[in-house]
C-alpha cells in the first residue's frame, strides 16, 4: 500500500513538476560557477591591470556611476568589492529600481567604467536571478521553495522504490542492455539510487527549503528583521545623505581585521546602508559580519558578527556553502554541476518509461475484441 503511494506520488511529481526541477537543476550548476563564470566570461571587463596604487573611495566610485548613469539613483546601487589586486568593482542594481538588474565593473585605480549591461548581457547573472526567484520576485521565491521541498519529496521516494528487498545489492544496481525499455528503467533506477545523496543534500541545504525555516520560531533568534528589530528610522529624513565614505571608514573601526565583501541598501528599505565583511576567521566560507547605518543620519543601527547571529541565520549561513558546493571548493561545486545533469536525465527517462508504458496499455486496450 505504502508503495504503491509513493509509486504515484513520485510519478506525477516527475511528470508534472520534472520540468521546472530540472530548470532548476540547470540553472544551478550556472550558480555553482557563478563569480569564476563572470570573470571568465567578462575577462575584459571584471580583470584589470594591477597597480601600487590605492583603490578609488567609495564616493568616487558612486560619483562616476551616477556621472555615466543619472537615471539610476544612489540608494539602489550595490557595490562589489575586488578580492585580488587584478579584479574590478562590481555594481549592481537590485529590483524595483530604475534599470533593475542592472551591472557595471569599473576599474578601482582609475574609475573607469570597463563594461555594463542588463542581466541578460551577464548569463550567469541571468541564471542566479532565474535559480534565486524566476525573476518573480517574491512569488519566484515562494516557488522555488515549494520546488526544493518536492525535489526532497521525490529524491526520498525514489530511494525508497530503489531499496533492494527480495534482490541482491548486485541486482539492484545491475542494467541489463536490452531489451531498450529495461536498459533505460534500470538506468533511471540506479542513477537516481546513486545521485541520491547528492540531490537530496542540494535540495534541502539550499535557501529553498530553509526558506521555509525562517518562519519557524529558534530558540534565541530576535523577533522582526534580524538586527533591526526594533530599530526606528527617521521617517522623513531631510537633507543629503551622509557621506558613504565616513560610513565605510566607521564599519571598518568595528572589524578592522576583515576585508569589505560588498557596500548597499536594503531593497525594501533605502533608508538602510549596510557594509559587510568577509569573517575569514570563521568556519563558514559564506559568515559575514555586517554593520548597519541609517542612510541620511549616519548613526549606527546595528553591529551583526557572524559569531553572535541567532538560530535561522546560522543555519541558513552554513547550508549556502553546501548548496553551492563552495564549501569543498572546486570539487563540491563540480558536483552540484553534475546535479544539474542528473536531473534532466531522470525526467526524460522517467518521462520515456511513462509515455511509453500508457501507449503499450492502449495498444493493449485497442487489441482486445469487442
Amino acid at each position: 500500500m505504502l508503495r504503491s503511494a509513493l509509486f504515484q506520488l513520485h510519478l506525477w511529481c516527475g511528470v508534472i513538476l520534472g520540468a521546472f526541477l530540472t530548470f532548476q537543476a540547470v540553472t544551478g550548476a550556472f550558480v555553482a560557477f557563478r563569480h569564476a563564470g563572470n570573470h571568465w566570461l567578462h575577462r575584459d571587463e571584471m580583470i584589470v591591470a594591477p597597480k601600487d596604487a590605492a583603490q578609488i573611495p567609495m564616493s568616487r566610485v558612486i560619483e562616476l556611476f551616477r556621472e555615466k548613469f543619472p537615471h539610476i539613483p544612489e540608494n539602489v546601487i550595490s557595490v562589489m568589492y575586488p578580492q585580488a589586486p587584478d579584479q574590478a568593482f562590481f555594481l549592481r542594481i537590485w529590483d524595483n529600481a530604475p534599470s533593475p538588474n542592472f551591472y557595471a565593473s569599473m576599474n578601482p585605480y582609475t574609475g573607469e567604467i570597463t563594461g555594463y549591461g542588463s542581466k541578460y548581457q551577464y548569463p550567469f547573472e541571468l541564471m542566479f536571478r532565474l535559480h534565486e526567484q524566476l525573476l518573480m520576485g517574491t512569488p519566484g521565491i515562494n516557488l522555488v521553495h515549494a520546488g526544493g521541498f518536492l525535489m526532497m519529496v521525490m529524491s526520498l521516494s525514489g530511494l525508497y522504490l530503489w531499496w533492494p528487498r527480495r534482490e541482491s545489492w548486485a541486482q539492484a544496481l545491475s542494467i541489463k542492455a536490452k531489451p531498450l525499455k529495461r536498459y533505460l528503467y534500470d538506468l533511471h533506477r540506479v542513477v537516481g539510487a546513486i545521485a541520491f545523496v547528492l540531490l537530496f543534500v542540494v535540495a534541502t541545504s539550499g535557501t529553498m527549503i530553509l526558506g521555509l525555516l525562517s518562519l519557524v520560531p529558534q530558540p534565541g533568534a530576535s523577533p522582526g528583521f534580524g538586527p533591526l528589530a526594533g530599530v526606528t528610522l527617521n521617517p522623513r529624513p531631510e537633507g543629503p545623505a551622509a557621506p558613504v565614505d565616513n560610513l565605510i571608514s566607521a564599519a571598518r573601526a568595528q572589524f578592522p581585521d576583515n576585508p569589505i565583501r560588498d557596500i548597499s541598501y536594503i531593497r525594501l528599505m533605502r533608508a538602510v546602508v549596510v557594509v559587510s565583511f568577509i569573517a575569514d576567521d570563521h568556519p563558514n566560507v559564506r559568515a559575514l559580519n555586517r554593520v548597519f547605518f541609517e542612510r541620511h543620519s549616519g548613526r549606527i543601527l546595528a553591529v551583526q558578527a557572524a559569531a553572535q547571529q541567532a538560530a535561522v541565520p546560522t543555519i541558513e549561513q552554513f547550508a549556502l556553502p553546501v548548496h553551492s558546493g563552495e564549501i569543498a571548493g572546486n570539487p563540491g561545486r563540480f558536483l552540484v554541476a553534475v546535479s544539474g545533469l542528473v536531473l534532466p536525465f531522470l525526467f526524460v527517462t522517467g518521462l520515456w518509461l511513462w509515455v511509453t508504458k500508457r501507449l503499450s496499455r492502449h495498444d493493449q486496450r485497442a487489441a482486445e475484441p469487442g
